[in-house]
């Protein structure tokens, strides 16, 4: 988790707080970090990582600013194609582009293809609780795991295809939260963490999931991403069937006597949405 107080992320939270105070719109703040990332003394995939931890670390403080980091991330995407020509970019890049053509990063186009930022995320899903955290620590990690999976959905939900493949993140939620017996999930994976976690995609995103056929390509070195837990057999991505499991479920722990009021209450509310949705109530 980056520490945001840290000088390497000083010029891009200026430029976000500035964002925050409505001092700057954010295609302002699109452009003035990628200068700053760009402008960066270290490599051009260090630079993306501290721009991208930087976001992520504010996205999972609060959700108060969670609108307007989508909207520069969005904006970071539309900025037009970094050109290999920069005596700084060449320093620090990390491609074998020929000058003049898009910088590129892993074979991504900056800004187009916000090299590294799923990465990133992807390390985010690493999840878990130290149990033997003091509880002031726990109730942190666990509200900045239930943020950051409410931004991901956000991202999903603007439907730019740079955010498409987020679904996985969406599906590995909802299994662990939803495909678990309550007597497997360990301390380090509490229902207090995932459930709400879960609900989160269901409130922002339920009626796009519900209508998800998406299927996870498994074998070979791919493993098997989209399986599902203890309690799914079936299809290795999303279905109706799948979904049907996570609505029971939800509905089950909000009937649970062995977890905490504030499990059972968002395991309730998002069985109702979800119902909802099922009823074409929701669009």
């Amino acid at each position: 988790m980056a520490d945001i107080t840290d000088e390497i992320y000083a010029s891009r939270l200026g430029v976000l707080q500035s964002l925050f105070a409505d001092e700057i719109s954010a295609p302002e703040a699109a452009s003035q970090l990628a200068s700053a990332t760009l402008s960066d003394e270290t490599t051009l995939e260090g630079a993306l990582g501290r721009l991208w931890n930087l976001i992520i670390a504010l996205a999972g403080d609060s959700t108060t600013q969670h609108d307007r980091l989508v909207d520069v991330l969005v904006d970071i995407s539309e900025l037009p194609d970094e050109s290999n020509i920069s005596s700084t970019l060449s320093r620090n890049s990390e491609s074998n582009a020929e000058p003049g053509s898009p910088l590129t990063l892993h074979d991504m186009v900056i800004w187009r293809d916000l090299p590294t930022l799923g990465w990133t995320f992807r390390d985010e899903w690493n999840f878990s609780i130290n149990p033997n955290s003091t509880p002031e620590k726990k109730s942190h990690a666990i509200r900045r795991w239930i943020n950051i999976n409410r931004f991901a959905a956000l991202l999903m939900a603007t439907e730019e295809p740079i955010f498409a493949t987020y679904s996985w993140f969406a599906l590995i939620t909802l299994r662990q939260a939803l495909e678990t017996p309550i007597d497997q999930m360990s301390a380090q994976n509490p229902l207090d963490a995932w459930v709400p976690a879960a609900a989160a995609w269901i409130e922002v995103l339920g009626v796009e999931i519900h209508e998800w056929e998406e299927e996870f390509p498994s074998g070979g070195n791919r493993g098997a991403p989209g399986r599902g837990g203890p309690l799914w057999e079936g299809k290795h991505g999303f279905c109706k069937g799948r979904w049907g499991l996570w609505r029971e479920r939800f509905g089950s722990l909000a009937r649970a006597e062995d977890v905490s009021e504030s499990v059972r209450k968002v395991a309730g509310d998002a069985e109702v949405i979800m119902r909802e949705i099922e009823a074409g109530d929701v669009e």
